[in-house]
């Protein structure tokens, strides 16, 4: 054991430590009064103890142990340590291979007790791995992620909760509506196939006004004006033949319907699906102009980080409008104060800085925000919402200069 400066103390063992020589620190025992059985200890000299008529015993002195060599103390150093580092290593892993603690990830701790509160989805080791892969490692991110997964999953059982406690016929508009069906239109459909699927032809007998309600149904529906129906159902009767004519058109009615029923869920499955084919279409576009743009400003490269943001940020909803409508974080910035929005949009527009030819090629123009000298780069500012001529789209050159060179502005932008 390396030796260390006389009058320091070892705060492991609580012992002095002098120049090659180790002091065991010993403290006079105290009078102890117990009943308690003492376990017994093999000395090499018994202890001076006065037995009293209460069954009671106090030891008059205790000969002092044996002090310890150096070599002893060293192993029962190394004994501390190597146990601490066990019941260390003991710990079980995460399958994300970090330490099985919450305390090791503040994120982690917080989503776990949410979850024992049943504020978050229950989760495991292998969730909150695939969480933070998909995040890039970002637990703050993750944890965003699963709250935002429990709260859609609380909203789900809230609506399917809601569902169970209204009528059937209620749950079906309700359907209807979530699946962008047109509500009115198919409500009557619906109702009209519950109705007339019911209805037999043994029902029409001595039932003249039901005879007469399913033969008046299908003329409408072959498109005759209530006046050509009256006639026809009164013909009907003069020719005594109502009956017969109910119980042919009868089958027809809930046939109609529901192909009606079935041309609105097809129609709103293809709108649907033409609907997401267009967002994905528009995402593709969006992902091949982000990954075949090498800069923005000139002689910034975009490097691939920077691509996968703008993208992000183009498509992640982090807000949503008053009609619950997704908004990406340059929309939820415009609704805050889209009045300033819009100024500084047109501001930035009129510098160049949103230049785009007519062949749709992007071609921002940094001339007026990049200039010599500080008065130049104003005036070239002021002229260019002073002067009526178009502004050129184009690519410019900034001129190079020193560090020391630049204003404050210009080593803002340079910095960006």
């Amino acid at each position: 054991m390396a030796k260390q400066e006389e009058g320091k103390r070892d705060p492991l063992f609580d012992m002095s430590v002098g120049e090659g020589l180790i002091e065991i620190e010993t403290e006079e025992k105290p009078v102890v009064e117990t009943t308690e059985e003492k376990p017994k200890v093999e000395k090499t000299e018994e202890p001076d103890v006065t037995q009293h008529d209460d069954g009671s015993f106090e030891i008059n002195d205790l000969p002092p142990e044996p002090a310890k060599t150096p070599e002893e103390l060293e192993k029962e150093k190394q004994a501390f340590i190597e146990k601490t580092e066990s019941e260390e290593t003991k710990k079980t892993p995460s399958k994300d291979g970090s330490s099985d603690s919450s305390s090791s990830s503040p994120y982690l701790a917080f989503a776990r007790d949410r979850a024992k509160e049943g504020v978050f989805l229950d989760f495991n080791d292998e969730d909150w791995a695939v969480l933070k892969e998909r995040n890039e490692g970002d637990e703050a991110a993750a944890l965003r992620e699963l709250s935002q997964i429990s709260i859609n999953d609380q909203i789900r059982l809230g609506i399917e909760e809601y569902k169970d406690s209204i009528s059937p016929e209620e749950r079906t508009l309700y359907e209807a509506r979530e699946k962008g069906l047109p509500v009115d239109e198919y409500s009557v459909a619906k109702r009209n196939f519950d109705k007339y699927s019911k209805v037999s032809t043994g029902d029409l007998t001595d039932n003249e006004v039901l005879q007469e309600e399913v033969v008046s149904k299908v003329l409408e529906l072959r498109g005759f004006s209530p006046e050509e129906i009256k006639e026809e159902v009164e013909g009907y009767k003069a020719l005594e033949n109502l009956k017969a004519k109910a119980e042919k058109a009868l089958p027809l009615l809930p046939k109609t319907f529901k192909s009606k029923m079935t041309d609105m869920e097809e129609g709103a499955k293809t709108a649907e699906q033409a609907r997401q084919d267009g967002i994905r279409q528009k995402v593709a576009r969006m992902k091949k102009a982000i990954d075949t743009t090498p800069e923005i400003i000139p002689g910034i490269n975009l490097t691939k980080a920077t691509k996968d943001k703008i993208m992000k940020s183009m498509t992640l909803p982090v807000a949503k409008d008053a009609e619950g409508n997704p908004l990406n974080p340059v929309m939820a910035t415009r609704a805050r104060n889209s009045e300033a929005f819009e100024m500084m949009l047109h501001y930035y527009h009129e510098l160049g800085l949103f230049n785009i030819d007519d062949s749709g090629q992007m071609k921002p123009d940094f001339s007026k925000i990049a200039k010599i000298e500080k008065t130049k780069a104003t005036d070239s500012m002021r002229s260019a919402f002073e002067t009526t001529e178009k502004t050129i789209a184009g690519k410019t050159t900034i001129p190079a200069k020193q560090e020391d060179d630049l204003d404050d502005f210009e080593k803002a932008f340079r910095r960006l």
